[in-house]
């Protein structure tokens, strides 16, 4: 605040000195243009009255004083009968007032502490300059005047502050009390308790906190449940090959003499079901390194049609193992940036999950093509099971299977496609299905041909 009215102090000195300049220099100029055509006759003793009770009504108007000089600079007429007869050629004004030149500045006299403006203005005939009207102006009341706005602007600028103050105290408990509140929530938040909620009042910047707190909340609860979830479908999967391992096992220890063929029967199952663990684990791997934040996508040119026709070379024994016809339909050469190996496991899952699911002597067609954006547009359609409507939303959930015992059957573990779903979303694309049950479904990929790194 000092600062403030330091600064509004100098700005209001500056105005108020300047209008006066402007002002004193106009009336003199109006004194000056109103003695000229009888000044050079001022020793006469009629002149000299003329303009003695000329220049004297024009210094009450004014209320300043008023000299008149010659070109010598001595004081011809003074409104105050106090210094005619005296030399002022010293002072700077009427020196240069004596060249021609109009000149106002302000002065403090040390031994009064007044201030004072000193304003020459010449008097011009037809030859010249011919003397000086210098005119001095007590400038303490502008002074006196910018105090008392000053004092005026601190006591309202005090009073002010005092109501703001006041203010600030009234709702500082209104306004502390829902922070208050966010802070202890989120105490419980990292204690663990997700299910915690604030209760939003107003549209404020407060309530836009609350509500985000709330969705964060509302997240990390899913967040948790999605965990707990993972965990307890983790536990089962593993735990049910493990069960039936142990069985065997235990049939096996039961009886001291068994055929060679059960022997060989019993192994052939521990086996299955070592197997389906690792298969488990792998998947679970590859799901945990999909996560990682730190993951690196090794993007480079690769051929979309070979890529495609190689997967579909790999699968097609499973697929003439129950006689269905597996076909690649693409009408032109497409290229795009991918990691290849991420790529191509997306595609054994989908089109490997297109051949569990489809019953023997069916189709299944693969299409490759690009839109009009140029996004590539891989389509995997079967003449499959299908999906029923109310479960195509979940079928990229982890561990999700549509029919449990036919997934058993076929020895699934539910992560296939929310491992393609990773892939394509590391590859900025989408994936999306269509299904009708008994009549076929068909999952459409879109992926952008140069990805943005």
């Amino acid at each position: 605040m000092s600062l403030m009215l330091s600064f509004v102090n100098e700005s209001l000195k500056m105005d108020a000195v300047s209008e006066i300049k402007v002002n004193m220099l106009s009336q003199g100029s109006i004194i000056a243009d109103q003695v000229e055509n009888v000044f050079e006759g001022i020793s006469n003793e009629y002149t000299y009255q003329y303009l003695e009770n000329l220049v004297k009504r024009q210094s009450l108007e004014i209320n300043s004083r008023v000299l008149l000089l010659n070109l010598d600079g001595i004081v011809v007429l003074d409104t105050h009968d106090e210094l005619e007869g005296k030399n002022y050629t010293h002072i700077l004004e009427i020196e240069d007032a004596l060249q021609g030149a109009s000149l106002s500045e302000l002065y403090k006299i040390a031994s009064s502490g007044e201030n004072v403006l000193y304003t020459a203005i010449p008097i011009f005939d037809r030859d010249g300059v011919i003397g000086v009207v210098f005119i001095s102006t007590s400038a303490d009341h502008i002074f006196d005047k910018i105090n008392r706005t000053l004092r005026s602007l601190m006591i309202l600028s005090l009073i002010g502050l005092i109501i703001t103050g006041v203010i600030g105290f009234a709702f500082a408990d209104i306004l502390s009390s829902p922070i208050e509140n966010i802070t202890d929530y989120v105490r419980d938040i990292t204690k663990g308790v997700h299910d915690q909620r604030i209760q939003v009042v107003g549209n404020d910047e407060i309530a836009n906190l609350c509500n985000a707190f709330n969705s964060m909340a509302a997240k990390l609860d899913q967040v948790d449940d999605q965990r707990r979830m993972f965990v307890s479908n983790v536990s089962h999967e593993l735990r049910t090959p493990m069960a039936s391992v142990k069985i065997l096992c235990e049939s096996l220890l039961a009886s001291e003499h068994w055929e060679e063929g059960v022997y060989r029967e019993f192994l052939g199952d521990i086996n299955d079901e070592v197997n389906r663990l690792n298969n488990l684990i792998d998947s679970l791997l590859y799901l945990v390194n999909l996560e990682k934040k730190e993951l690196e996508i090794n993007y480079e040119v690769t051929y979309v049609n070979y890529l495609v026709l190689n997967v579909i070379k790999r699968l097609k024994p499973l697929a003439s193992k129950k006689h269905l016809e597996l076909k690649f339909h693409a009408h032109e050469k497409i290229q795009m940036d991918a990691d290849r190996e991420k790529i191509q496991q997306c595609l054994f899952n989908i089109i490997g999950n297109a051949i569990k699911y489809t019953p023997e002597r069916g189709m299944i067609d693969v299409y490759l093509s690009m839109d009009k954006v140029g996004n590539v547009i891989i389509k995997v359609q079967d003449t499959g099971i299908g999906i029923p409507k109310d479960r195509i939303e979940h079928v990229f959930d982890r561990f999700y299977r549509v029919d449990e015992a036919r997934a058993r059957k076929t020895g699934g573990n539910g992560l296939g496609l929310s491992i393609a779903q990773q892939i394509i979303h590391l590859h900025q694309g989408t994936i999306s299905l269509e299904s009708e049950v008994d009549q076929g479904t068909t999952f459409t990929i879109q992926l952008p041909q140069k990805m943005i790194i």
